[in-house]
């Protein structure tokens, strides 16, 4: 069976993905009564924390490419804070990886709380917009097509998905499949890329998550 993540130590290392000055000021407003809960770091703190706070105030967009732009430098959590929320832009979000996707202004508690859940690896979404992503999710997704074609897998990444599963190295999944081990780690860079991880572990974990793999129940 998959590890569960770790929990992270108390109180939450929080970093803003942004240098804004308004809006590092605000998140420190709301934070700093609760600083035995979370600890919101300076944005040259980020290899310490826990879990990254993605601000969309003052983003000319909904926040899509900026948290893919996060997402492409780091692994940890991801929490979008977003004046406006909707279904869309969710399912959008979370294709991305990001962990959460909340509305704001939100009563502080609340908010600790959902950057706490964040960081131990929970999806904080709010009830109403997961209810409304979830029908517009049934209505878009094709039911009947393998969830890998759905994330993009072309049959050969799901190859060598199902290899690195059983433990194999590169060199060993090109012996088996007759191509280079270099080819193979040029598979591995783009099934990276389409379920957004950074490694072996993660992107094996992520497979499982999505149905591509079978879960282990050992």
């Amino acid at each position: 069976m998959t590890s569960p993540r770790p929990h992270p130590s108390v109180p939450v290392r929080a970093v803003p993905a942004t240098s804004n000055e308004l809006v590092l000021r605000a998140l420190r407003s709301t934070f700093e009564p609760y600083a035995a809960a979370v600890e919101l770091l300076s944005p040259d703190e980020a290899r310490s924390a826990n879990v990254v706070l993605l601000d969309t105030s003052g983003l000319a967009d909904d926040g899509v490419p900026a948290a893919t732009e996060a997402r492409s430098i780091t692994t940890m959590p991801i929490l979008v804070l977003a004046e406006r929320t909707d279904e869309r832009t969710l399912l959008r979000l979370l294709r991305t990886g990001v962990q959460g996707y909340v509305s704001k202004p939100r009563e502080a508690r609340r908010l600790v709380d959902d950057v706490i859940a964040a960081a131990n690896g929970e999806i904080v979404v709010d009830a109403d917009v997961a209810v409304r992503a979830a029908a517009l999710a049934a209505r878009l997704i094709d039911l009947d097509r393998s969830p890998a074609s759905l994330l993009g897998l072309s049959d050969r990444e799901v190859e060598v998905l199902t290899r690195l599963d059983s433990g194999a190295t590169a060199r060993e999944i090109g012996a088996e499949l007759y191509v280079s081990h270099e080819t193979v780690r040029s598979h591995l860079k783009r099934i990276y890329r389409k379920l957004g991880v950074h490694d072996r572990a993660a992107a094996i974990d992520r497979a499982r998550e999505e149905g591509v793999l079978p879960l282990d129940d050992a």
